[in-house]
């Protein structure tokens, strides 16, 4: 059964009710308590097990001027972070999380013996010229993600990537997926000048019309598209759903990878928790497409998982006030009640 337990969130709502505080007073976060409860059948809730997925790969547009880095970064960064030496290991370790890096489609050689081997493709195509994928390797990154999810069961997850020229791909996509504008949905990334940015935008504009991408279902534009780590994201994403576990949307590629999921596999957006509503111009348009709220707005634009581990945190602690807190029943006292 791929939907939410109804009963169990009725449960949960009610537990909410009967502690001691104002109605709806955790806000928001009583709300995703309540939704955990669903994905996972129950009322009684623990997150112990908390682990962040990072798929990297290359993407063949970052041969052109797209980004100020090259390729080869994506390699570097992905031994970094298989050795417990990058930014979001700091994050995860504080959160108490794993952090697993997951090569999705990586052109360079690794050197960590850490990194889960994933890699359908050796790097993606430049879309400009040809499709990133084929539909069939397409696929095969899609399984690869649903796959990491079924073989590193976790309480909770937390979705991120690595890989130099992503948010032109989850740009393209975006676009094509709801009809926007290059300009709609185009941001500077890791911080491309003026002249960059233009550049990006022209060439996301080119190529919705050079493979007519309004026009394409959701598995032909992300093989278009690219990239391996977004197709393996997505798969993740439809692994939450398959296997009734939480995974938490980071910034904007792992945005555009959970409407994909959405997209083709419909219903997967009910076991997705949306962290952060960041820098780039795309994440606003996806967030009310799948009717999903960002808590933290913070200005984000780190990848590979930050925004999500955030939200670890803050979740243990609404959990907290859920799991331990008094009740107005323990205290002899009148609850509040729910006015219409």
């Amino acid at each position: 059964m791929c939907s939410l337990d109804k009963a169990a969130m009725k449960e949960a709502r009610e537990r909410w009710d009967g502690i001691a505080h104002p109605l709806y007073g955790l806000g928001q976060f009583e709300d995703l308590i309540v939704q955990i409860a669903g994905i996972k059948g129950t009322s009684d809730i623990s997150l112990d097990k908390k682990r962040v997925l990072v798929f990297c790969g290359d993407n063949g547009i970052s041969d052109t001027p797209v980004s100020q880095s090259d390729s080869s970064v994506t390699a570097m960064v992905a031994d970094e972070i298989a050795e417990g030496r990058s930014a979001i290991n700091e994050m995860a370790y504080c959160a108490g999380a794993d952090v697993i890096c997951i090569d999705a489609g990586i052109r360079n050689d690794i050197v960590s013996t850490n990194i889960i081997d994933k890699n359908v493709v050796r790097g993606t195509k430049n879309f400009i010229y040809e499709p990133a994928m084929t539909i069939e390797q397409t696929r095969q990154c899609i399984d690869a993600g649903i796959e990491t999810v079924r073989e590193l069961s976790s309480d909770i997850i937390a979705v991120g990537e690595m890989g130099i020229g992503d948010t032109t791909c989850a740009s393209l996509i975006t676009a094509s997926l709801l009809g926007l504008s290059a300009t709609d949905v185009t941001g500077r990334g890791a911080g491309l000048s003026m002249d960059g940015l233009c550049y990006k935008e022209r060439v996301i504009g080119q190529t919705i019309k050079k493979y007519d991408l309004y026009k394409k279902t959701p598995l032909e534009i992300l093989s278009i598209s690219g990239g391996a780590e977004i197709a393996a994201m997505t798969g993740a994403f439809i692994g939450g759903k398959k296997y009734h576990i939480p995974l938490i949307i980071d910034g904007a590629v792992s945005l555009c990878s959970a409407l994909l999921a959405e997209r083709l596999s419909p219903g997967a957006r009910d076991f997705m928790i949306a962290s952060q509503l960041g820098r780039e111009k795309l994440s606003p348009f996806i967030l009310k497409e799948m009717s999903l709220k960002a808590p933290i707005h913070a200005g984000l634009a780190f990848g590979e998982g930050s925004g999500a581990v955030m939200m670890f945190p803050l979740l243990d602690q609404a959990l907290s006030v859920y799991n331990t807190a008094h009740s107005f029943e323990s205290m002899s006292l009148s609850p509040y009640k729910h006015m219409s």
